[in-house]
């Protein structure tokens, strides 16, 4: 007699059942039940696969799709072999199961798209590029793809291509907030528009997710309360992990007085690392928000008791910003994560200081400015850094380790003069993009164009142990208009001067901030002119940089850049303040 196929029979419906309900576990237990009845069956094992998938084990879903590909190697289950395989970090490995899977089934867009994905993330920025434009060929209306396109676009300085990309997207799904604040950090961080434009963009941003006046009285806050009474502070973030950001925040989070407030840290983290673990124990209560809706995520803080929520992320990546816009907490505010508004009606307040947003400043925000009396931010050093040495070479070499986007045109000319007024001076760069040979060869080709050969370039891919690096640099280029940020005090650390441009906006401020902050306002530039002035009078300056490389880390460590306990203080003062006005009904 003749077995019947596994689709056929009950416990194969009932996993599929199960699955498909979200009742993960019990799904698991039926499907292996099913594969004891059924050995090695394709369909069995994918099922397997993509239940530990569901269940956030993407290593058991590796095992799983393994055995499914060894059973039948068709294109699907080499795609989500190649899935697994990406979600669990094998990034290798899974570029070979996405090129499987597409000489199998060549017209496979999501296999384009998430080639593309694995490609960009090692650094392989045109590669991916022609990912997703294939993933578009196959699909003209795939969101996905041209968001992805977008955002590499983006990362090899194309601003024209990613902004008319994101807007192709947009277009597709009016709907889609996550690739509406993806052009939204394009616009910003790029100053690519003036500051009406770009505060009307924030704003509609608002008015298309955010639901209006009927969402944010979703929850109710009595004003009848303890003025002194402890605060509940809460931080959303998806960067509790290795992440520039938390290089800022875990000094605060670690400094910050328990009597005063209790910590509340909202992770929207997928993969937990050694930063995750520290975070997490440093804080007072911890949850994990993937998976979680919006609304889910704003019951959850407004049960928790948050008298203060804190957006740390703005309209970066894997931000909950629509959280923020059903009110759930009293007093709300955005800090660190972002440089500019984030246009919620709901969020009452910026957090910033005097010179990142000066009362002069022409930037336009929905939010009202709360301004900190000292350095916006604190910056805690790897434990691991490297000493501080004198680059043994009879050159000058200035260097960059920022991304290749912040390469404008502009930047690369002003620092071809700087080479060319120099001509035995050397320029490093070391970013993620330059892994890819066609990244490199066009910043070559860009600075051969401004008549620097190519011999007098050092193009480095990104590494892990990047700090060594700054031990052969004798002088840090600031890009502009967007700043450097964790590079430049990765620099100072290190004992490398940078000289900065300063513009009108807070992202074209953070090297002003910083170097203030260490006493090095003779490095803050004002005009091109005196951007170029200042790197060459370092450079002939043997003296200067000698001292400068043998003191700025102790400099750096006594200032209030690296003054964990005075930002804790100034900004519980700040919750303090804030909590005071809403408890007495005054406006923000």
């Amino acid at each position: 007699m003749k077995r019947p196929h596994p689709k056929s029979g009950p416990l194969w419906q009932q996993a599929r059942a199960a699955q498909q309900a979200g009742h993960l576990q019990q799904a698991e237990k039926l499907a292996r039940q099913a594969l004891g009845q059924h050995p090695g069956h394709h369909g069995i094992l994918a099922l397997l696969g993509t239940i530990s998938m569901q269940r956030g084990q993407s290593q058991h879903a590796v095992t799983w799709f393994q055995q499914a590909c060894v059973a039948q190697p068709d294109a699907l289950n080499h795609y989500n072999l190649a899935v697994a395989l990406q979600a669990s970090g094998q990034l290798p490995n899974a570029r070979n199961h996405y090129q499987d899977a597409l000489q199998l089934k060549p017209g496979f867009a999501p296999a384009w798209n998430n080639l593309g994905n694995v490609q960009e993330a090692l650094g392989l920025i045109s590669d991916a590029q022609h990912c997703f434009q294939q993933a578009i060929r196959f699909n003209p209306s795939y969101t996905e793809a041209y968001n992805n396109l977008a955002r590499a676009l983006k990362d090899s300085g194309d601003y024209a291509g990613a902004v008319k990309h994101y807007r192709q997207a947009r277009s597709l799904q009016p709907n889609n907030a996550v690739v509406h604040s993806n052009l939204l950090f394009l616009l910003s961080y790029n100053v690519l528009c003036n500051p009406q434009e770009l505060l009307a963009a924030h704003q509609a941003w608002d008015q298309a997710h955010g639901g209006g006046p009927e969402r944010a009285q979703t929850f109710r806050h009595d004003r009848h309360d303890d003025p002194e009474r402890r605060l509940r502070i809460g931080y959303v973030s998806p960067d509790f992990k290795q992440h520039a950001a938390s290089y800022f925040f875990e000094p605060l989070l670690a400094a910050h007085d328990r009597q005063q407030v209790e910590v509340f840290c909202y992770a929207e983290v997928n993969n937990p690392d050694a930063v995750t673990q520290r975070l997490q124990i440093q804080a007072n209560h911890w949850c994990t928000t993937i998976g979680m809706s919006d609304e889910a995520l704003a019951q959850r803080i407004c049960a928790d008791g948050i008298d203060i929520l804190i957006d740390l992320a703005g309209h970066t990546a894997g931000n909950r910003l629509k959280a923020f816009t059903y009110k759930p907490a009293p007093v709300q505010a955005s800090y660190l994560g972002y440089c500019t508004t984030t246009g919620l009606a709901t969020m009452d307040y910026w957090l910033t200081d005097t010179i990142l947003y000066p009362e002069h400043s022409p930037e336009l925000i929905a939010e009202t400015p709360w301004r900190l009396d000292r350095c916006w931010l604190c910056y805690r050093p790897a434990a691991d850094a490297p000493a501080v040495v004198m680059p043994q070479h009879d050159h000058i070499t200035f260097g960059s380790l920022n991304e290749l986007s912040k390469l404008t045109s502009t930047v690369i000319a002003v620092w071809s003069e700087i080479l060319r007024t120099l001509p035995r001076s050397r320029l490093l760069l070391k970013t993620r993009a330059l892994t890819d040979p066609a990244m490199q060869q066009q910043i070559t080709a860009r600075f051969a164009e401004q008549g620097i050969a190519s011999e007098r370039l050092r193009l480095l891919p990104h590494s892990a142990d990047y700090l060594p690096v700054y031990q052969t640099i004798d002088i840090a280029l600031d890009p502009f208009p967007r700043t450097g940020g964790a590079t430049t005090a990765d620099a100072l650390w290190m004992g490398v001067p940078v000289i900065t441009l300063a513009g009108e906006r807070c992202i074209e401020r953070q090297g002003m901030g910083m170097l203030s902050a260490v006493g090095l306002e003779e490095l803050i530039t004002s005009s091109r002119e005196d951007y170029i002035a200042c790197a060459l009078a370092l450079a002939e300056d043997h003296d200067r940089r000698r001292h400068l490389r043998s003191s700025l880390r102790r400099r750096m460590a006594d200032s209030p850049l690296c003054d964990a306990a005075s930002l804790a203080h100034t900004l519980e003062h700040a919750y303090r303040q804030m909590w005071r006005r809403f408890l007495s009904g005054k406006k923000h």
